[in-house]
């Protein structure tokens, strides 16, 4: 998904370098609709695995001596996971975040040509 993203900025950048006219605001507006709903998907899921983390972390301390391996097995794969998690979250917002820039100098500079 970010890698994408970072192709489609390329290319907003080139239609901003030769022709700022040409940039279609309505195809950058959906396409922005689209990464703002990748992007609170993937906000549930990164919420969702770091509670089930943290649960399983607090039911480490409850469990027997006995039995504590499955469970620190299973927070150590849920903690890597959420640590993944988090690193995509973060990159997609950021770049959804430029892709609001984008818009707003395209706006501007198809503003200015008109």
């Amino acid at each position: 998904m970010n890698k994408e993203i970072r192709e489609y900025m390329l290319e907003l950048d080139r239609l901003l370098s030769e022709n700022p006219a040409a940039a279609d605001l309505e195809v950058l507006l959906t396409k922005i609709k689209f990464y703002q709903h990748e992007r609170l998907v993937h906000l549930v899921v990164t919420m969702t695995m770091s509670l089930l983390t943290i649960i399983v972390a607090c039911a480490m301390f409850m469990v027997a001596d006995e039995v504590i391996m499955p469970f620190a097995a299973l927070f150590i794969l849920f903690l890597v996971l959420t640590a993944a998690y988090i690193r995509h979250y973060y990159k997609l917002e950021n770049n959804v975040q430029k892709l609001y820039r984008y818009y707003d100098k395209l706006r501007e500079k198809s503003a200015n040509v008109n």
